[in-house]
Protein backbone atom coordinates (compact mmCIF):
# COMPACT_ATOMS: atom_id res chain seq x y z
CA UNK A 1 0.00 0.00 0.00
CA UNK A 2 1.04 3.57 -0.66
CA UNK A 3 0.20 5.71 2.35
CA UNK A 4 0.42 9.48 2.66
CA UNK A 5 0.29 11.05 6.13
CA UNK A 6 -0.61 14.73 6.30
CA UNK A 7 0.15 16.17 9.71
CA UNK A 8 -0.11 19.47 11.51
CA UNK A 9 3.11 20.17 13.47
CA UNK A 10 1.16 22.46 15.82
CA UNK A 11 -1.79 20.11 16.49
CA UNK A 12 -3.16 19.95 20.03
CA UNK A 13 -2.15 23.54 20.74
CA UNK A 14 1.47 22.37 21.08
CA UNK A 15 0.53 19.83 23.77
CA UNK A 16 0.50 16.81 21.48
CA UNK A 17 4.03 17.00 20.11
CA UNK A 18 5.09 13.89 21.98
CA UNK A 19 2.22 11.84 20.57
CA UNK A 20 2.87 13.21 17.09
CA UNK A 21 6.59 12.49 17.37
CA UNK A 22 5.91 8.91 18.48
CA UNK A 23 3.46 8.36 15.63
CA UNK A 24 5.88 9.76 13.04
CA UNK A 25 8.78 7.73 14.47
CA UNK A 26 6.69 4.58 14.18
CA UNK A 27 5.51 5.12 10.62
CA UNK A 28 7.98 7.58 9.13
CA UNK A 29 10.05 5.05 7.20
CA UNK A 30 6.96 3.29 5.78
CA UNK A 31 4.85 6.21 4.59
CA UNK A 32 5.13 9.52 2.76
CA UNK A 33 5.05 12.37 5.30
CA UNK A 34 3.73 15.79 4.34
CA UNK A 35 3.55 18.54 7.00
CA UNK A 36 1.18 21.47 6.69
CA UNK A 37 2.59 24.98 6.56
CA UNK A 38 -0.49 27.23 6.64
CA UNK A 39 -4.28 27.17 6.94
CA UNK A 40 -5.81 25.37 3.97
CA UNK A 41 -2.57 23.59 3.10
CA UNK A 42 -3.84 20.17 4.25
CA UNK A 43 -6.65 20.30 1.67
CA UNK A 44 -4.12 21.04 -1.08
CA UNK A 45 -1.87 18.20 0.05
CA UNK A 46 -4.84 15.82 0.16
CA UNK A 47 -5.87 16.72 -3.38
CA UNK A 48 -2.28 16.15 -4.54
CA UNK A 49 -2.20 12.77 -2.78
CA UNK A 50 -5.38 11.64 -4.51
CA UNK A 51 -4.02 12.60 -7.92
CA UNK A 52 -0.74 10.80 -7.15
CA UNK A 53 -2.65 7.57 -6.54
CA UNK A 54 -2.08 6.92 -2.83
CA UNK A 55 -4.17 4.06 -1.45
CA UNK A 56 -4.60 5.68 1.97
CA UNK A 57 -4.42 9.32 2.95
CA UNK A 58 -4.20 9.94 6.70
CA UNK A 59 -4.78 13.07 8.76
CA UNK A 60 -2.56 13.19 11.85
CA UNK A 61 -3.84 16.06 13.94
CA UNK A 62 -7.03 17.44 15.39
CA UNK A 63 -10.43 18.02 13.87
CA UNK A 64 -9.13 20.98 11.87
CA UNK A 65 -6.61 18.82 10.04
CA UNK A 66 -9.21 16.06 9.66
CA UNK A 67 -11.64 18.53 8.10
CA UNK A 68 -9.15 19.96 5.64
CA UNK A 69 -7.85 16.58 4.49
CA UNK A 70 -11.36 15.15 4.05
CA UNK A 71 -12.57 18.26 2.22
CA UNK A 72 -9.52 18.19 -0.06
CA UNK A 73 -9.99 14.49 -0.87
CA UNK A 74 -13.70 14.80 -1.56
CA UNK A 75 -13.35 17.96 -3.64
CA UNK A 76 -10.57 16.47 -5.76
CA UNK A 77 -12.51 13.22 -6.21
CA UNK A 78 -15.56 15.16 -7.41
CA UNK A 79 -13.46 17.10 -9.89
CA UNK A 80 -11.78 13.96 -11.23
CA UNK A 81 -14.89 11.79 -11.13
CA UNK A 82 -13.02 9.24 -9.04
CA UNK A 83 -13.51 7.50 -5.71
CA UNK A 84 -11.46 8.96 -2.85
CA UNK A 85 -8.80 6.74 -1.27
CA UNK A 86 -9.16 5.36 2.25
CA UNK A 87 -9.20 8.20 4.76
CA UNK A 88 -7.40 7.41 8.04
CA UNK A 89 -7.48 9.55 11.17
CA UNK A 90 -4.68 9.61 13.76
CA UNK A 91 -6.16 11.72 16.60
CA UNK A 92 -3.62 13.99 18.23
CA UNK A 93 -5.58 17.25 18.43
CA UNK A 94 -7.51 19.10 21.11
CA UNK A 95 -11.02 17.68 20.59
CA UNK A 96 -10.77 14.69 18.19
CA UNK A 97 -14.55 14.55 17.74
CA UNK A 98 -14.50 12.64 14.46
CA UNK A 99 -12.00 10.08 15.70
CA UNK A 100 -14.20 9.54 18.77
CA UNK A 101 -17.17 8.57 16.59
CA UNK A 102 -15.07 6.37 14.29
CA UNK A 103 -13.54 4.55 17.24
CA UNK A 104 -16.84 4.08 19.04
CA UNK A 105 -18.62 2.63 16.01
CA UNK A 106 -15.87 0.77 14.18
CA UNK A 107 -12.97 0.44 16.62
CA UNK A 108 -9.32 1.17 15.79
CA UNK A 109 -7.29 -0.38 12.97
CA UNK A 110 -3.60 -0.13 12.06
CA UNK A 111 -2.70 2.54 9.55
CA UNK A 112 -1.79 0.02 6.87
CA UNK A 113 -5.02 -2.05 6.90
CA UNK A 114 -6.17 -2.06 3.25
CA UNK A 115 -9.89 -1.50 3.91
CA UNK A 116 -12.27 0.79 5.78
CA UNK A 117 -16.04 1.09 6.28
CA UNK A 118 -18.04 3.42 4.05
CA UNK A 119 -19.37 6.46 5.93
CA UNK A 120 -21.62 9.40 5.18
CA UNK A 121 -20.44 12.91 4.36
CA UNK A 122 -22.13 16.30 4.62
CA UNK A 123 -21.99 19.19 2.19
CA UNK A 124 -22.56 22.81 3.22
CA UNK A 125 -23.50 25.09 0.32
CA UNK A 126 -24.32 28.78 -0.01
CA UNK A 127 -24.22 31.69 -2.44
CA UNK A 128 -21.54 34.28 -1.76
CA UNK A 129 -22.31 37.99 -1.66
CA UNK A 130 -20.98 38.33 -5.23
CA UNK A 131 -23.40 35.67 -6.48
CA UNK A 132 -20.82 32.85 -6.68
CA UNK A 133 -22.02 29.43 -5.48
CA UNK A 134 -19.76 27.95 -2.80
CA UNK A 135 -19.63 24.72 -0.86
CA UNK A 136 -17.60 22.77 1.67
CA UNK A 137 -17.64 19.13 2.72
CA UNK A 138 -17.73 18.04 6.36
CA UNK A 139 -17.46 14.63 8.00
CA UNK A 140 -18.48 15.12 11.63
CA UNK A 141 -20.66 18.16 12.27
CA UNK A 142 -21.86 21.54 11.08
CA UNK A 143 -23.37 24.30 13.19
CA UNK A 144 -24.94 27.67 12.41
CA UNK A 145 -25.50 30.60 14.74
CA UNK A 146 -24.07 30.33 18.24
CA UNK A 147 -21.71 27.39 17.44
CA UNK A 148 -20.07 29.43 14.69
CA UNK A 149 -19.44 32.21 17.19
CA UNK A 150 -18.16 29.66 19.74
CA UNK A 151 -15.66 28.44 17.14
CA UNK A 152 -14.52 32.01 16.57
CA UNK A 153 -14.07 32.58 20.31
CA UNK A 154 -12.15 29.30 20.70
CA UNK A 155 -9.49 30.60 18.31
CA UNK A 156 -8.77 33.39 20.79
CA UNK A 157 -8.11 31.05 23.73
CA UNK A 158 -4.64 29.55 23.77
CA UNK A 159 -4.34 27.80 27.13
CA UNK A 160 -7.15 25.23 27.07
CA UNK A 161 -8.27 22.30 24.96
CA UNK A 162 -11.20 19.89 24.66
CA UNK A 163 -14.44 20.54 26.57
CA UNK A 164 -12.94 23.25 28.86
CA UNK A 165 -11.83 25.20 25.78
CA UNK A 166 -15.22 25.08 24.07
CA UNK A 167 -17.06 25.60 27.35
CA UNK A 168 -15.24 28.88 27.97
CA UNK A 169 -15.69 29.86 24.32
CA UNK A 170 -19.44 29.20 24.68
CA UNK A 171 -19.62 31.45 27.75
CA UNK A 172 -17.88 34.25 25.87
CA UNK A 173 -20.05 33.81 22.79
CA UNK A 174 -23.24 33.88 24.86
CA UNK A 175 -22.15 37.02 26.66
CA UNK A 176 -21.53 38.81 23.35
CA UNK A 177 -24.58 37.50 21.48
CA UNK A 178 -27.77 39.42 20.90
CA UNK A 179 -31.22 37.89 21.43
CA UNK A 180 -32.18 34.88 19.27
CA UNK A 181 -33.61 35.84 15.89
CA UNK A 182 -36.45 34.41 13.82
CA UNK A 183 -34.90 31.73 11.62
CA UNK A 184 -36.72 29.62 9.07
CA UNK A 185 -35.56 26.00 8.97
CA UNK A 186 -36.74 23.23 6.64
CA UNK A 187 -35.80 19.55 7.00
CA UNK A 188 -36.02 17.47 3.81
CA UNK A 189 -39.40 18.18 2.12
CA UNK A 190 -41.17 18.98 5.37
CA UNK A 191 -42.86 22.30 6.10
CA UNK A 192 -40.54 25.22 6.95
CA UNK A 193 -40.75 26.39 10.56
CA UNK A 194 -39.98 29.92 11.70
CA UNK A 195 -39.07 30.56 15.33
CA UNK A 196 -36.55 32.40 17.52
CA UNK A 197 -33.35 30.38 17.23
CA UNK A 198 -29.98 30.39 18.96
CA UNK A 199 -28.46 27.72 16.76
CA UNK A 200 -28.99 24.80 14.38
CA UNK A 201 -26.69 21.76 14.35
CA UNK A 202 -26.41 18.85 11.92
CA UNK A 203 -24.28 15.92 13.05
CA UNK A 204 -22.92 12.83 11.36
CA UNK A 205 -20.85 11.95 14.42
CA UNK A 206 -21.77 12.11 18.08
CA UNK A 207 -19.89 15.19 19.26
CA UNK A 208 -19.35 18.82 18.39
CA UNK A 209 -16.54 20.67 20.17
CA UNK A 210 -16.41 17.88 22.74
CA UNK A 211 -20.13 18.24 23.53
CA UNK A 212 -22.28 15.14 23.13
CA UNK A 213 -24.98 16.63 20.89
CA UNK A 214 -26.03 13.40 19.15
CA UNK A 215 -25.50 10.34 21.41
CA UNK A 216 -27.29 7.98 19.01
CA UNK A 217 -25.68 9.19 15.78
CA UNK A 218 -24.12 6.69 13.43
CA UNK A 219 -21.73 7.54 10.65
CA UNK A 220 -23.34 5.30 8.03
CA UNK A 221 -27.11 5.52 8.55
CA UNK A 222 -27.84 8.04 5.78
CA UNK A 223 -29.25 10.70 8.14
CA UNK A 224 -28.13 13.79 9.99
CA UNK A 225 -28.99 13.99 13.68
CA UNK A 226 -30.25 17.57 14.04
CA UNK A 227 -30.60 19.92 16.99
CA UNK A 228 -32.27 23.33 17.10
CA UNK A 229 -31.95 25.51 20.19
CA UNK A 230 -34.85 27.91 20.66
CA UNK A 231 -35.53 31.07 22.65
CA UNK A 232 -34.27 30.16 26.11
CA UNK A 233 -32.52 32.77 28.24
CA UNK A 234 -28.75 33.04 28.49
CA UNK A 235 -29.02 31.52 31.97
CA UNK A 236 -31.02 28.66 30.49
CA UNK A 237 -28.32 28.12 27.87
CA UNK A 238 -25.63 28.11 30.55
CA UNK A 239 -27.55 25.54 32.60
CA UNK A 240 -27.82 23.37 29.49
CA UNK A 241 -24.07 23.19 28.78
CA UNK A 242 -22.94 20.71 31.51
CA UNK A 243 -25.59 18.21 30.45
CA UNK A 244 -24.60 18.58 26.80
CA UNK A 245 -21.03 17.73 27.71
CA UNK A 246 -21.92 14.59 29.70
CA UNK A 247 -25.26 13.17 28.58
CA UNK A 248 -26.44 14.90 25.42
CA UNK A 249 -29.43 17.20 24.79
CA UNK A 250 -32.53 16.84 26.96
CA UNK A 251 -35.60 15.26 25.38
CA UNK A 252 -38.12 17.14 27.54
CA UNK A 253 -37.12 20.77 27.01
CA UNK A 254 -39.56 22.81 24.86
CA UNK A 255 -36.68 24.93 23.53
CA UNK A 256 -34.64 21.95 22.29
CA UNK A 257 -35.89 20.42 19.03
CA UNK A 258 -34.30 17.12 17.99
CA UNK A 259 -34.74 15.50 14.60
CA UNK A 260 -33.22 13.51 11.77
CA UNK A 261 -33.04 14.20 8.07
CA UNK A 262 -31.07 14.15 4.83
CA UNK A 263 -31.06 17.90 4.23
CA UNK A 264 -31.52 21.21 6.01
CA UNK A 265 -32.28 24.65 4.64
CA UNK A 266 -31.53 27.52 7.04
CA UNK A 267 -32.56 31.14 6.44
CA UNK A 268 -31.75 33.98 8.82
CA UNK A 269 -32.59 37.71 8.76
CA UNK A 270 -28.97 38.49 9.71
CA UNK A 271 -25.63 37.21 8.36
CA UNK A 272 -24.76 33.77 9.65
CA UNK A 273 -21.72 32.38 11.44
CA UNK A 274 -21.25 28.74 10.42
CA UNK A 275 -18.61 26.13 11.22
CA UNK A 276 -17.90 22.83 9.49
CA UNK A 277 -16.10 20.24 11.66
CA UNK A 278 -15.08 23.08 13.98
CA UNK A 279 -13.52 25.13 11.18
CA UNK A 280 -15.11 28.47 10.34
CA UNK A 281 -16.83 28.34 6.97
CA UNK A 282 -18.80 31.59 7.19
CA UNK A 283 -18.45 34.74 9.27
CA UNK A 284 -21.08 37.47 9.66
CA UNK A 285 -18.78 39.69 7.58
CA UNK A 286 -19.42 37.35 4.63
CA UNK A 287 -23.05 38.55 4.60
CA UNK A 288 -24.56 35.13 3.92
CA UNK A 289 -28.07 34.62 5.30
CA UNK A 290 -29.07 31.32 3.69
CA UNK A 291 -27.28 27.96 3.73
CA UNK A 292 -28.14 24.40 2.78
CA UNK A 293 -26.82 21.15 4.23
CA UNK A 294 -27.06 17.89 2.29
CA UNK A 295 -26.04 14.37 3.31
CA UNK A 296 -24.08 12.28 0.82
CA UNK A 297 -24.52 8.63 1.84
CA UNK A 298 -21.41 6.45 2.19
CA UNK A 299 -19.30 8.84 0.14
CA UNK A 300 -16.03 8.10 1.97
CA UNK A 301 -14.19 5.09 3.40
CA UNK A 302 -12.81 6.12 6.77
CA UNK A 303 -11.25 4.61 9.89
CA UNK A 304 -9.41 5.64 13.04
CA UNK A 305 -5.89 4.40 13.59
CA UNK A 306 -3.88 4.12 16.79
CA UNK A 307 -1.46 6.93 17.58
CA UNK A 308 0.83 4.86 19.84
Amino acid sequence: MRICVIFNPAAGRRRARRRLAGFLDRWGDRVTLRPTARPGHAAELAADALREGFDTVAAAGGDGTVHEVADGLLRAADQDGSAPPIFAVAPIGSANDYAHSLQRQFGVAPLDVPDAPAVDVGRLSWTAADGTPRDRFFVCCCGAGLPGRVTLESRRIGWLQGVPLYGLAALRALRAAGPPEEWTVQTDDGPPTTAPTWSVHALLGRREGGFLLAPQARLDDGLFDTLRLGPMTRWGMLRLLPGLARRGPPTDCPHVALGRGRSLQIDSPSPLAVHADGELALLPADDVRSVRLDLLPKRLRARACAVN
